[in-house]
């Protein structure tokens, strides 16, 4: 690489280095009516796994300190979200665990536009697996209050630190 360059690519960041600057600083007009309720949260997923208990003719050629009583297979689960004001459904989703393999943290964020007042909020968030599963961990959250939003004003729904109830915070 030459040094000419060099110097182009160093002039090229600094540029756009002091472009996303200048652009931070534009500022976010909202209309002044409008509200936000704002879902943010960080969970572990839900893993769902289906066991079956080995026979001898499995374990036929295993070496004794590999052998195991029961095999599992199994994925971690997605979770639906559901967001209602009111009467009416908002928003709806499909929330995957993150990661390659789906085995890190659920991230939740969304803000929805809602107009300053008093609302009826319920927010559910429910782990989606088979009917028969059984946890230790809860599969379903739900939260449902009035929550009233002065016109700019962001309403958060949260977990609390436990990871097992949402709340406002």
């Amino acid at each position: 690489m030459t040094s000419a360059t060099r110097v182009a690519m160093a002039v090229v960041s600094i540029l756009l280095a002091v472009g996303i600057a200048q652009l931070s600083q534009w500022p976010m007009h909202a209309d002044s009516a409008d509200s936000f309720i704002r879902l943010s949260w960080r969970t572990e997923p839900v893993r769902v796994e289906a066991c079956r208990t080995l026979t001898e003719e499995d374990l036929v050629g295993v070496p004794s300190h590999m052998r195991r009583t029961e095999e599992c297979s199994g994925d971690f689960a997605n979770y639906e979200l559901t967001l209602r004001v009111g009467q009416r459904e908002l928003w709806v989703d499909t929330i995957s665990p993150s990661g390659l393999r789906r085995d890190r943290p659920v991230y939740v964020l969304h803000d929805e536009r809602v107009p300053a007042g008093i609302h009826r909020i319920r927010v559910s968030f429910s782990a989606l697996v088979p009917p028969d599963f059984e946890s230790d961990d809860p599969v379903t959250l739900t939260w449902e209050e009035d929550m009233t939003l002065a016109p700019r004003e962001i309403g958060l729904v949260t977990l609390d630190p436990t990871g097992t109830v949402l709340l406002r915070r």
